[in-house]
């Protein structure tokens, strides 16, 4: 939208495809907002590691229900990933610190000033 940029959910799966997050890595500076719009792997899975490795500091959206339920999926993801193999791309405490950035937005509520 002319010179917004949006980057509309960042997913990832359990592939951990490295050539995908390059991708979204060379478009970071341009980044003016991010839109999650779904509390699951396909929709939020790469937040934590863009927020802590690649300097994503645009404002994330998203509603109540995907912010709780973002959570607590991302939680459970994690926790399974370490309980079966030497997970170590981001952990827990990443994934707070990427949500403590989110900005919980009402259904349908508008905004104007990212």
């Amino acid at each position: 939208i002319e010179e917004t940029f949006l980057l509309l959910d960042c997913g990832w799966d359990e592939k951990f495809d490295m050539a995908y997050i390059e991708s979204i890595k060379s478009r970071i500076p341009q980044i003016s907002a991010v839109l999650i719009t779904h509390p699951d792997q396909p929709h939020l899975g790469a937040l934590a590691y863009l927020v802590k490795y690649c300097d994503l500091t645009a404002p994330v959206y998203c509603t109540v229900p995907v912010y709780k339920m973002g959570m607590m999926f991302m939680y459970d993801w994690i926790n399974s990933l370490i309980s079966v193999e030497n997970f170590e791309l981001f952990t827990l405490d990443d994934v707070d610190v990427a949500f403590d950035r989110m900005q919980k937005l009402k259904f349908n509520q508008t905004v104007s000033n990212y």
